[in-house]
């Protein structure tokens, strides 16, 4: 038994340097046709990632409010929506975000895989366990700069949405610190900043398409998204895989050697 490592599409230094290709059109048509072979079984995953951020923002706003109802009544109907209520809103979203970070490092895993062609699982969603402490410091740390970037100038907070988009994977595929993640993440970014743009505003829209529809539209729209940011970062940085060969009939007998065969194995992402 041999183990070695393959890497698909692009490296660190590629993604830095701008020489990594990276086309917009091609990107959302592979998207398509992963989220469509992969949906059924990627889609519970994304479910789970959505009730525990529910649960998480439930808890939030009863520690802040004593009761979640109130914020959603006053959001609802406008009557007695007071900066308060706003901000105690704005805080249980930020913390469920960022107390979720493990389970969503474990979508962008499960993502990471179908961009090289690998079947997953609902159960993979726990995944990113592992990496549970340095994604929760991650999106501590990209929620806060975007959360300012927001304050100053919208614009500001929709582009670094963009460009952190992809340090959580980042710290769990190549397992670099959460400031390195970020760096590498907005320099990759600028350097592909017209196919970049062009693949999150044509994200942005069928964000906005699926809210028209009452929210039914999420149902592919999220799952859809997260492939998208796999197939981008596999374009940029690559994805290294473990690739294991196997020698089959080997008993001992050097006659019956002669005829063995190799298996390859190529482990998830």
């Amino acid at each position: 038994m041999n183990n070695k490592s393959l890497q698909v599409g692009g490296s660190i230094e590629k993604a830095t340097s701008g020489t990594a290709d990276l086309q917009a059109i091609a990107v959302l048509q592979e998207a398509w046709k992963v989220t469509a072979k992969h949906f059924l079984t990627f889609f519970p995953a994304i479910a789970g990632l959505f009730l525990a951020q529910l649960a998480l923002l439930l808890v939030a706003l009863k520690v802040q409010l004593g009761n979640p109802g109130i914020f959603f009544d006053a959001f609802i109907t406008g009557e007695g929506l007071t900066p308060d209520i706003l901000e105690a809103g704005f805080m249980a979203n930020f913390w469920s975000d960022v107390l979720s970070a493990p389970l969503y490092a474990g979508v962008s895993l499960m993502a990471l895989n179908h961009a090289v062609g690998l079947p997953t699982k609902p159960r993979y969603l726990v995944k990113g366990f592992p990496f549970a402490v340095v994604s929760v410091v991650t999106m501590l740390l990209t929620s806060s700069l975007q959360g300012i970037g927001s304050a100053l100038f919208p614009l500001i907070g929709l582009f670094l949405t963009m460009a952190f988009s992809m340090t959580i994977t980042l710290v769990c595929e190549k397992r670099v610190t959460p400031m390195k993640a970020i760096q590498y993440s907005v320099v990759a970014t600028f350097r592909k900043i017209l196919p970049m743009s062009a693949i999150f505003l044509a994200v942005l829209i069928l964000f906005f398409l699926s809210f028209a529809t009452a929210g039914i539209g999420l149902i592919w729209t999220i799952p859809f998204f997260f492939n998208v940011k796999a197939i981008v970062y596999r374009n940029l940085f690559g994805i290294t895989l473990q690739v294991t060969t196997v020698r089959k009939g080997d008993n001992g007998d050097d006659n019956n050697n002669q005829g063995k065969e190799e298996e390859t194995k190529v482990f998830d992402a």
